[in-house]
């Protein structure tokens, strides 16, 4: 048995925390906050096996200047914050071009196509069920799509098995949002998305397992890390060093600044997303998730209301700014004029882990023998979490991943 630190509980870190518990490793899982009170809680709560394309990509590129350009667009960059974004702005402009996009897609894809099977073992394990719901979920255009950008979308879900039934904004509002307005093009269907009720207790789930597997939990934030002589690695908690075996850094935003005391330097930012919770509107309005493709916002019934979640702020530092919140109940008003009004029963907002290539970063360090690093989700941090907790598990066990890690590893840039 061999003593293992899970730094962070999110959903990447309780999903490797409870793969590696039930392979007989004595697992401590330390994080300064309750488990999936992150980036875990306020996310748009889709399992979005659609997303087998990075948003490094010639398209993202061609568009950026009318996002900037647009107050009310999904994309905000921090004028101030460029001098410091420079080098991971650089390194996304050039994992965006086209041979770099094609590799960097097949990479993700062979992640995300393998992300339903990963959410179907855990439920197998009796986890989490009845806050699964296997409905599907919708993309709405409100504006045609030229012909060879829409062919080339439907030959990239084809080219990876991803399902998909294309509709009329008739047979939208008729069957799946009676109160959306009339004033849309079309839309698309993907029965194999599924979502979730409520990502927060998705997580508790699956730490309550973790723990009944045999981890244990303290809550506090690790302060250091240390390569200690004997080969183990020490981390440091409220002022004293502790001894492991191994260590799995899945700290989310923080991982970057945890990984380069033992000297590796990952090109990670903080990508700034907001969520609001309505409370007004009945779930009726919304029979699946639906998100909006020019408005860059995703709206899903939960069982505490409809979560509108989106917009991304680049380069954000200090205290949110909660127009960028506002502006989702705004644009759902807009979209959604036969639901009554939109109340505002909650905000959020938090920093996703994002690397250039909007790739996740699973691997070992090269130079820190048994740290291992398991980050950079972005926008895929519930859909791929129990798959790359899977797999950073099978990689701290010395099993060969199920999944090529090649492409995901640390020392890529």
């Amino acid at each position: 048995m061999e003593d293992v630190v899970v730094i962070g509980a999110g959903i990447i870190g309780v999903c490797a925390a409870l793969n590696l518990a039930q392979r007989g490793m004595r697992v401590h899982i330390v994080d300064g906050a309750p488990p999936g009170s992150g980036c875990s809680f306020g996310n748009a709560g889709l399992i979005a096996v659609d997303h087998v394309a990075p948003l490094a990509s010639p398209e993202t590129m061609a568009g950026l200047p009318r996002m900037l350009l647009r107050r009310d667009g999904p994309l905000r960059l921090h004028k101030r914050s460029l001098p410091r974004m420079a080098p991971w702005l650089l390194e996304f402009a050039a994992q965006a071009q086209r041979p770099r996009y094609r590799r960097n897609t097949r990479a993700l894809a062979s992640l995300v196509t393998g992300a339903a099977q990963a959410w179907r073992r855990l439920l197998d394990r009796h986890i989490a069920g009845d806050l699964f719901r296997d409905i599907g979920s919708l993309y709405v255009f409100e504006h045609p799509v030229a012909r060879a950008t829409e062919r080339a979308q439907l030959d990239l879900l084809d080219r990876h098995g991803v399902r998909y039934e294309n509709l009329t904004a008739g047979q939208v509002r008729r069957d799946y949002l009676p109160s959306l307005t009339p004033h849309i093009s079309h839309a698309r269907y993907f029965p194999g998305m599924a979502s979730v009720t409520d990502p927060q207790q998705v997580v508790e789930r699956v730490f309550e397992a973790a723990l009944a597997a045999g981890a244990r939990f303290t809550r506090a934030a690790v302060d250091a890390l240390r390569a200690l002589p004997d080969g183990r690695i020490g981390f440091m908690l409220n002022g004293a060093m502790h001894p492991a075996a191994k260590v799995l850094i899945a700290a989310g935003s923080r991982s970057a600044e945890l990984a380069q005391q033992l000297g590796a330097r990952i090109e990670l930012t903080n990508e700034r997303g907001y969520h609001v919770q309505l409370g007004g509107p009945s779930q009726e309005t919304l029979r699946v998730p639906v998100s909006f493709v020019e408005r860059g916002f995703t709206c899903n019934p939960m069982a505490q209301g409809i979560r509108l979640a989106g917009t991304v702020e680049l380069g954000a530092r200090g205290a949110p700014d909660w127009r960028r919140a506002d502006l989702l109940a705004t644009q759902f008003q807009t979209l959604f004029p036969g639901a009554g009004a939109a109340q505002v029963a909650s905000r959020w907002y938090g920093d996703r882990p994002t690397l250039p290539d909007y790739l996740p970063m699973i691997g070992e360090m090269r130079g820190a023998r048994n740290v291992f690093v398991a980050t950079g989700h972005q926008h895929l941090g519930l859909t791929l979490g129990p798959l790359s907790g899977e797999l950073v598990a099978q990689l701290m066990a010395r099993e060969t991943p199920a999944v090529d890690l090649a492409p995901f590893r640390i020392d890529r840039f």
